[in-house]
């Protein structure tokens, strides 16, 4: 309901300072489920290969299921930060729990592609109320340096979701099929359901409504961004294509959708502020957004959450269905960045108290992305080599130290009661960067593998007779070498020419590849500039700061 009334509270006057825990069972609950979150997101993309088989799904059905899950997260997760602190950390996180297990039952039981995007989408407003209320219960728990810490151990499960993904997930599709990691989730969530049971939280009133536009406006501007995003490589980021549904003078789309969704936020943010002075309630406290500290942090955990969900998909994708690599092949061909991330995320808390945090959080993405343009530079067609392993190691490590030195100095530069707005607005950094990360590297593979087998088709007379297949942009995909092979014998052609013309197959998609893998390596580069004005410590709200804090 919108709220016009003057409901708004001073909750920095009646909100408690935090207690000091009893135990960890909130930074186990918080963990649990943020392995839950990372580990769905991740998983998909490890299964490609079974879920087009067995569901006669497509390449683009899979990625749309990924995406549509964090659609649905980024869309909605400002409003889960709100129910948070309308129904309190406990609630939230029992209906956040239950609404994510019957997305889970949903795909567990999929027949068709559709009942896996739907699974998803209704999995993604169940994460759309656990991220925000993640930060909440830790807000709420912890105080000082247990806060930095558990903010810091938190934002690591992030890597160790997408090495569990990887590993385990991979391990689970090999044996028992795709639908086996989502039973392993339904598991997952009933233990996380009674752990929460069992955790004791301290409550807060944070007064007030729900804002309806405020809603709106939020879910409008992210999903039409999102939407523009993810459709630029089918429609055109600027000329209209074939399969574009409409063209305004010959041009796509979207950019209309590009602006519509960054002038619905314009407007959001624009409404949250008058709703603060005229002394309503706002979906989003603009103080979250108030500091260069936290702007920056926010900018910088879209970015590494790009190149995170970037990498999550194409390496996987292409090692399946391109070098005809099983699900735990692929992962295990994958395994150094998995281990890197997963032992930068716990590290990086014990070196927050040794170096500066803006120091780590700049050389983070520096790291990244050298390791992402090594990897664009080394990668071939055997997977294999020294180079290869490097920028694995080198991706990893950044993802890692990225996560938890952004997070937790996001967190520290608000009030401990706006913990649930924070988590709302680092839920829609981190989603924003997933849901981008997938569409922008599934954009460019779209767009650079028509031109790049028709550039190889063109170079060799001998393969340009195999023209018959569709290289247009709308259409060409990740075909499987072997599904090509039995195209070409059904049309009549000998096995010389279907042996280029699988050559020209695996080229193309090397060669699309490497440009995915270049455009996010300059995607992470890209906050640095934002990084200059860092605080050289983490400074906890209400703190002096420092001579280099902005």
């Amino acid at each position: 309901m919108d709220t016009d009334e003057p409901t708004r509270r001073d909750t920095s006057a009646i909100a408690p300072e935090p207690p000091e825990p009893a135990g960890w069972r909130p930074l186990v609950l918080v963990c649990v489920t943020g392995l839950i979150v990372v580990f769905n997101a991740t998983v998909l993309s490890t299964a490609i290969g079974r879920v087009v088989a067995d569901l006669g799904a497509t390449v683009s059905q899979v990625q749309l299921a990924i995406i549509a899950y964090a659609l649905m997260v980024t869309a909605f997760t400002v409003t889960g930060g709100k129910i948070s602190g309308l129904l309190g950390a406990a609630r939230t996180q029992l209906l956040g729990l239950g609404i994510y297990a019957a997305g889970m039952l949903v795909c567990f039981a999929a027949v068709d592609p559709r009942m896996l995007i739907a699974g998803e989408a209704v999995a993604g407003l169940g994460g759309a109320l656990l991220i925000p209320n993640s930060l909440a219960i830790l807000g709420q728990a912890y105080s000082g340096a247990r806060r930095t810490f558990a903010i810091s151990v938190q934002a690591g499960t992030t890597g160790i979701g997408a090495a569990l993904a990887l590993l385990v997930g991979g391990l689970l599709v090999q044996t028992w099929g795709w639908r086996a990691p989502f039973l392993l989730l339904l598991i997952a969530l009933a233990v996380a359901f009674v752990i929460a049971l069992g955790t004791d939280l301290p409550r807060t009133d944070s007064g007030g409504l729900l804002d309806v536009p405020s809603i709106a406006l939020s879910a409008a501007g992210v999903l039409l961004l999102v939407i523009g995003i993810n459709q630029a490589g089918e429609w055109g980021l600027l000329l209209a294509r074939d399969a574009s549904p409409l063209s305004l003078a010959g041009i796509s789309p979207v950019p209309l959708l590009l602006v519509l969704g960054a002038l619905a936020l314009h407007a959001f943010l624009s409404r949250q502020r008058r709703l603060s002075a005229s002394g309503r309630v706002p979906l989003l406290d603009p103080a979250v957004l108030s500091t260069t500290t936290a702007r920056a942090c926010l900018i910088g955990l879209l970015a590494i959450n790009l190149l995170m969900a970037g990498t999550s998909y194409l390496l996987p994708l292409y090692t399946q269905i391109v070098l005809g690599k099983s699900p735990l092949s692929s992962a295990i061909m994958i395994l150094p960045l998995s281990i890197a991330a997963l032992l930068s995320a716990t590290s990086t808390p014990m070196l927050m108290r040794r170096l500066p945090p803006r120091t780590l959080l700049i050389a983070a993405h520096l790291v990244s992305a050298s390791g992402a343009a090594l990897l664009a530079l080394t990668v071939s067609n055997q997977w294999a080599g020294p180079g290869t392993w490097l920028a694995e190691i080198l991706v990893g490590l950044g993802l890692g130290a990225g996560l938890s030195v952004g997070s937790a100095m996001l967190m520290e530069s608000t009030r401990p009661e706006l913990s649930g707005e924070v988590g709302s607005a680092r839920g829609v950094a981190d989603f924003l960067g997933i849901s981008a990360g997938t569409a922008i590297s599934g954009a460019i593979l779209l767009t650079t593998l028509a031109q790049a087998a028709t550039t190889l088709v063109t170079k060799d007379p001998e393969v340009g007779r195999l023209a018959v297949l569709d290289l247009t942009p709308s259409s060409v995909g990740f075909v499987d070498n072997d599904d090509l092979a039995g195209r070409l014998a059904m049309l009549g052609f000998d096995s010389a020419d279907i042996g280029r013309a699988v050559e020209v197959n695996v080229e193309a998609r090397l060669v699309a590849l490497r440009a995915a893998l270049f455009t996010l390596a300059v995607l992470t580069l890209a906050p640095i500039v934002a990084f200059r004005n860092l605080p050289s410590r983490i400074v906890r709200h209400g703190e002096a700061r420092p001579a280099t804090a902005e």
